[in-house]
């Protein structure tokens, strides 16, 4: 008996240096987010000094009353048909928090595009003016690189401080050349199966991993 004793004291002496030497390594600044909230059922996302990095999932189908061209300068109907999900993004944490979205298409619909901002962004109070206003060009290279970065691994993203609430948005719709062959047929568009997340991390480059 006394021999098991020795050899899981032993075994607890070296599992407690390997946790003190973990801990040790663990940046100051490291933090740790919770998601508290759906999207779907109170659309809130409150968080704190829990986890490191979590997505907050809501999973819907949207439906699109029409589809549309972005870089048409002649689409006037572009801030009509769009579909605008708006979050409350509540840092109840002690640090600074960059706050990231992802939409993914899950379904078999075509055309999908998205775009991730706030009212204060807002030129004209038209999405498509905004939209113009912040990418270099009107291009579908232009919009993935604003959505996900030109290494696909950042993107636009939000700096939300200790106590501050914010309303953050995102822009869907159907680019019209990828549906245009159903929609001369008198069709409409089906409805979208779309997973929109919201992703925060420590406001620091290289943070984020999608």
């Amino acid at each position: 008996m006394s021999s098991f004793r020795s050899i899981m004291s032993v075994i607890m002496a070296f599992v407690l240096v390997l946790c003190a030497g973990y801990f040790q390594k663990i940046p100051t600044t490291s933090a740790w987010f919770y998601d508290s909230g759906v999207i779907d059922s109170g659309d809130s996302f409150v968080f704190g000094d829990l986890s490191v990095d979590t997505f907050f999932n809501s999973k819907s189908e949207i439906t699109f009353d029409g589809a549309t061209k972005f870089a048409d300068p002649d689409e006037l109907l572009f801030d009509e048909v769009i579909n605008v999900n708006e979050i409350l993004v509540n840092n109840s944490g002690t640090i600074p928090a960059r706050i990231y979205a992802d939409v993914k298409n899950t379904g078999n619909g075509k055309g999908l595009r998205w775009f991730f901002y706030d009212d204060t962004m807002l030129v004209d109070g038209s999405v498509k003016k905004t939209i113009a206003s912040v990418l270099p060009e009107m291009t579908d290279k232009a919009l993935y690189e604003y959505d996900f970065g030109a290494d696909s691994n950042g993107g636009k993203y939000f700096v939300i401080n200790p106590g501050e609430i914010m309303t953050l948005k995102i822009a869907t719709w159907i680019e019209y050349d990828f549906v245009k062959e159903e929609l001369e047929k008198g069709g409409v568009p089906d409805g979208y199966d779309v997973e929109i997340s919201l992703i925060a991390t420590q406001d620091v480059d290289g943070a984020l991993e999608r």
